[in-house]
């Protein structure tokens, strides 16, 4: 063991107990904490060879305090892909941290998102193949999106073979590594703080270095060390440079009675003192460029040749001041390299960093890189390097896009240079999301003479950053005043601005707009226009109930972008796939919503959690409530820029509800009749939810005051086209409150729309109101078959639940058995134990005794507890198969992927997936011996 771990026993054989564990596939997070010197970096070694004793794929990395700003620094070099691709995988990772595709994305965020979700399934095609370790040092340095990779890691961790050990200080803490810490605590990671080495640490450390038990001034002398690891060994190391130790009697001992420095800094420093003052300068300009000592860029700085570099550093490596490791030479401590950084002047540290930059263009380095060394300098330079590359900048390091940009255009030479500068500012801002300061920025330039052109591609940016902050009605007026000074492309201008008087309900307007871009489009062929123009279009007919005048003109966009490669601000695979469910047409709608949810995964659109809303909303009507869960649960972790979490929580609530668990709806819930306003967007599910909980708490008249404004007033984006999937509950509970006004209206409504929409479950639900309004059972019992047919199994126990009981009315009590035992059989199914016990009470009062129990549901518990989605998820998890590689054959996402594989792991009662194999094998095992 290394004489730096004397004292570190328990902590090692903790981690090594967890890297064991991840190998059996059970993973586990771990926070190593400790004041700098006290010994992480040594404790993340030693786990480091156990991991590789134990043959994971170990992953390592050490956050950089320079590379803050630098997105994704830490996660990049932890996988390995920063500099090369290697295979498919990583190199898909490598060219999204280049930037590509970059332009298909809609901001840094977006981005973002995309780099993530490819790291994380890097990791996950690995953890398929065999363990992981994930070992990162000073992660308090880690810049803001490596965080979130860690968080995103640590979540879920236990399902798979992965072992990830974070260390850090404890100050200094952004807000990223701070939630970060809460969030690993939350979910079970082991915080472990490394406290001083006990006196018998020390001394068995002490004796490791000098050969020799402690004499009794040496031991007075060490414990004013006060057990701290690294102040322990450079003490030591001092006493020997000073000659000041010697053995006596077979013990160590010294004649000094102070140590040789004030400080642990002052003590580590003296490593200087034996080395040449030309060694001294030479470290203290490497030391002053930061990061890892790069022998050929610093001979480029200092114009010296790289033999005698290496003549030196192998010098200062012998006085302990260096180190050699994989990611190549090093100072062998942080505090080294501070300390001799902070002996240069920081006039002479510019001008280091400046001839840094130059060297690494000349050797057409990463732009990131020089651009880090570009931002030491007190003062603008290469202006022109940076116009060329300011979009790759942008993208790879926005922060430092933002601040070069900033004080390049503040010191042009003339007006040209300045304004092209200022909007490639204006871009980065934007970006980064730093809207109001883009604003700013705009505003201060078109108050200045511009040609058209110019002023064109102004207005563009503030149409761009008026819609980022949701302003729509400023975006489309800035769209269509950059439309009239006649641009490139003033059809696809047009498109955007009807676009979002659309998204404000100004239907008149969206449409003449809509119209321009079209014609504009057919006359310019610009195809990206023509797109936006039939795409919008389709919008507008869907909100008009006109779905099938929708599809064709989706089909017309659909056909356009063909023939194009832009990212439109409304997806028209998502348009697609609401009017496919319009329709009911599940196989397609199947297929467009995966194309959709993959396409937006992919770029970062802002669409993916509407696909996967969609597809939510279609498994809660066709039973799938399980697969809906999961699919709800991974939605919540996507960014949600349209804001549509409440009606992901309105669906998962709505479960709930149905199916009789504890009230744990949100605040939001509770408070929605007060203080949502019904045209508020995506909150009609959570509407949904919150009248059948009012059902309970108040009755139904309560409850259909809730929901009923749902289907008398629209909300935009839940057109009676698709809103009337609530009419069987609204019809029920006027019904129940004996309000027959209200069922009127719903049965005229949906018998008007089937003449538009005749499809089965219209069908189903205009006969259902219709039923229900004129007592009739047998229209109810034909209600039940076209919701039968369309799939939708808590409608069709409705239908059958009221048959039952207007056919028990009427004496007809064998056949109200029936459909009663039909109706709960469909609960049943469900789970929907609030609909059975209803059911049940309405039997009793309708005088039905016998044949209202049902089969028995679904066991809460075993592999007869998984949903048929869960099943195949498991059997292929128990095949090896990756998340991705599950998520591509099941046309689902990874991360819907892994919420399946947590509800297996619980329904199962198990704890990994390699569990999750062997279990599955002994139930083949059992069903091949039972024949």
């Amino acid at each position: 063991m290394p004489v730096t771990l004397f004292g570190r026993e328990p902590q090692v054989r903790s981690l090594q107990s967890a890297a064991e564990q991840a190998v059996a596939g059970r993973g586990s997070a771990t926070l190593v904490e400790g004041e700098a010197g006290i010994g992480k970096s040594a404790l993340l070694d030693a786990v480091a060879a156990c991991c590789d004793r134990l043959g994971m794929r170990t992953l390592r990395a050490a956050g950089e305090q320079l590379e803050r700003d630098l997105p994704f620094a830490v996660a990049g070099a932890c996988l390995d892909v920063l500099t090369t691709g290697g295979q498919a995988n990583r190199a898909r990772v490598a060219a999204l941290l280049r930037g590509e595709g970059a332009d298909r994305q809609p901001g840094a965020a977006g981005h973002d998102f995309v780099v993530t979700e490819a790291m994380l399934d890097l990791v996950d095609d690995w953890c398929a193949e065999g363990p992981v370790a994930v070992i990162v040092d000073d992660v308090q340095w880690a810049d803001a999106q490596s965080i979130v990779v860690l968080h995103r890691l640590c979540r879920g961790i236990a399902q798979y073979p992965l072992l990830v050990v974070l260390a850090a200080a404890p100050e200094p803490r952004g807000d990223a590594m701070s939630a970060l810490v809460r969030s690993m605590t939350a979910k079970g990671a082991h915080r472990m703080t490394l406290p001083p080495l006990d006196p018998q640490a020390v001394a068995e450390l002490v004796e490791a270095t000098v050969g020799a038990p402690t004499g009794p001034q040496l031991a007075h002398l060490v414990a004013t060390a006060e057990g701290h690891p690294l102040y322990l060994t450079e003490l030591v190391a001092g006493l020997e440079r000073d000659g000041a130790l010697r053995i006596s009697q077979g013990r160590a001992e010294t004649d000094h009675d102070t140590p040789p420095a004030e400080s642990l800094q002052a003590m580590i420093m003296s490593r200087l003192g034996p080395l040449p003052a030309q060694i001294q300068a030479l470290l203290q300009r490497a030391a002053a460029l930061g990061g890892p000592v790069d022998l050929p860029l610093l001979a480029a700085v200092l114009e010296t040749p790289v033999l005698e570099l290496a003549e030196a550093f192998t010098a200062a490596a012998g006085a302990g001041l260096l180190v050699e490791t994989e990611a190549g030479l090093q100072f062998r401590h942080d505090l080294i390299r501070q300390g001799l950084a902070r002996q240069t002047p920081s006039s002479v540290r510019g001008v280091l960093h400046l001839r840094a930059a130059q060297a690494l263009m000349d050797r057409g380095a990463d732009v990131e890189q020089i651009a880090e060394h570009l931002a030491q300098v007190d003062h603008a330079e290469h202006g022109q390097w940076l116009m060329k590359v300011a979009p790759q900048l942008t993208v790879r390091a926005p922060d430092l896009a933002v601040t070069l940009l900033r004080a390049a255009a503040a010191e042009a030479v003339d007006e040209a240079t300045a304004t092209s500068l200022n909007i490639a500012l204006i871009r980065a801002l934007l970006w980064a999301g730093h809207t109001d300061d883009a604003e700013r920025v705009l505003h201060d330039q078109l108050a200045a003479f511009q040609s058209p052109a110019t002023r064109t591609q102004l207005l563009e940016l503030r149409m761009d950053g008026y819609f980022r902050q949701g302003r729509l009605q400023q975006a489309a007026a800035a769209g269509e005043d950059a439309a009239r000074l006649a641009p490139a492309h003033p059809g696809r201008l047009y498109g955007f601005a009807a676009v979002c008087r659309l998204l404000i309900g100004e239907f008149h307007t969206a449409d003449r707009l809509a119209g321009d871009a079209l014609r504009t489009g057919l006359a310019t062929g610009d195809a990206i226009a023509q797109a936006y123009g039939h795409n919008t279009l389709a919008v507008l007919r869907f909100a008009q109930n006109r779905v099938l005048e929708a599809l064709d003109l989706n089909t017309d966009a659909m056909s356009a972008l063909d023939q194009g490669d832009a990212t439109m601000i409304v997806d028209p695979l998502v348009v697609r796939a609401m009017c496919l469910f319009a329709l009911d047409r599940p196989a397609e709608l199947d297929l467009v919503l995966d194309a959709a949810m993959r396409r937006n995964r992919d770029t970062g659109g802002v669409y993916l959690t509407s696909a996967q809303l969609l597809r939510a909303n279609v498994l809660f009507l066709r039973g799938l409530w399980d697969d809906g869960m999961a699919e709800i649960r991974a939605a919540l972790d996507n960014p949600d820029p349209l804001r549509q979490a409440p009606a992901l929580r309105g669906f998962a609530a709505m479960v709930a509800i149905h199916r009789g668990q504890a009230r744990t709806l949100d605040q939001e819930l509770a408070m929605l009749a007060a203080d949502s306003p019904l045209e508020a967007p995506f909150t009609a599910p959570l509407r949904w939810a919150h009248a059948l909980a009012e059902e309970n708490e108040n009755g139904p008249a309560a409850a259909l005051d809730v929901l009923f404004p749902l289907w008398e007033q629209p909300p935009t984006f839940s057109p009676r086209c698709i809103g009337y999937r609530v009419c069987a509950d609204l019809a029920r509970l006027a019904h129940a409150a004996g309000d027959t006004g209200r069922l009127r209206v719903l049965a005229e409504t949906t018998a008007d729309l089937l003449t538009r929409q005749p499809i089965d479950s219209v069908e189903g639900t205009a006969a259902f109101c219709g039923g229900l309004l004129h007592e009739d059972p047998s229209r109810l019992l034909a209600a039940a078959a076209w919701f039968a047919q369309a799939g939708w199994p808590m409608h069709e126990g409705y239908a059958r639940e009221h048959a039952a009981v207007l056919l028990a009315a009427a004496g007809r009590l064998q056949p109200a058995r029936d459909e009663l035992a039909g109706a709960v059989a469909l609960y049943t199914g469900l789970e929907a134990m609030r609909d059975i016990d209803r059911a049940r009470a309405r039997a009793r009062q309708a005088g039905i005794r016998q044949g209202v129990r049902g089969p028995r549901g679904r066991p809460k518990h075993g592999w007869a507890a998984l949903s048929d989605t869960e099943y195949k998820v498991a059997l292929a998890v128990a095949e090896g198969r990756s998340n991705p590689d599950i998520a591509a054959q099941m046309f689902l996402s990874p991360r819907t992927v892994q919420s399946h594989v947590s509800s297996i792991l619980a329904k199962l009662g198990l704890r990994s997936r390699v569990e999750i194999a062997v279990s599955a094998s002994a139930v083949e095992n059992r069903a091949a011996a039972t024949g």
